[in-house]
């Protein structure tokens, strides 16, 4: 397993299953040596010291450490001056430090950027508890994308697509009830987002 900075971890998190050998990524809170208490999504964005990591479990004899580091400098996305969305690769043992300080070290020299970010501005740190993010952060843009799909199509069939169809122009009181269905489903969808944004606040460390 794997930890690292990555800017915001939505993106990252999903992009970084993309890869060959990668076998789970899990977005959450991590750079505090010795929390106190558990980070909720407010303390990190209000805070100093907390950053979003990307936990990544992959398979070492697909993908080499060495490797993975090449993926998260390509989809890295952090932000200067930021904690919070800071690059850090955070290193659990002696090895993995000195992997991670070898290439590094190579990147820097190289004076490689990727996506504006320069790898001088990249750092190394000791790993420190890993806390996964509230279940409304996990495959954010996987949910995100099928929910903004359905709310599209309600959105047209609520705002008089079905007119350009005419499918239903023989029955305009179904036609109404369609129409007024979809939008109520619009409505109860962006409710029940909300909603789980204030049920879904459970924080757990991972072991």
């Amino acid at each position: 397993m794997a930890t690292f900075g990555m800017g915001c971890f939505w993106e990252p998190a999903e992009s970084l299953l993309e890869v060959e050998g990668v076998l789970r990524t899990v977005a959450g809170y991590t750079g505090v040596v010795d929390p106190t208490k558990k980070p909720t999504y407010d303390s990190v964005c209000f805070g100093r010291q907390w950053v979003e990591g990307v936990s990544v479990t992959y398979d070492d004899e697909v993908l080499s450490y060495a490797e993975l580091l090449d993926r998260f400098e390509e989809a890295q996305n952090p932000k200067m001056g930021s904690r919070q969305y800071a690059s850090i690769i955070f290193t659990a043992n002696d090895d993995e430090h000195l992997l991670a300080s070898q290439w590094l070290q190579n990147a820097q020299e190289n004076e490689r950027v990727t996506g504006g970010w320069p790898a001088k501005l990249t750092t190394i740190e000791s790993s420190t508890p890993f806390f996964q993010a509230e279940g409304w952060h996990q495959n954010y843009w996987k949910k995100f994308r099928i929910r903004a799909a359905i709310v599209v199509i309600l959105l047209v069939l609520s705002s008089g697509g079905l007119d350009r169809l005419h499918i239903f122009q023989d029955t305009p009181e179904l036609q109404e009830t369609i129409e007024t269905c979809a939008l109520a489903l619009v409505v109860g969808g962006g409710l029940a987002t909300m909603l789980e944004r204030v049920i879904d606040t459970n924080v757990m460390e991972l072991e």
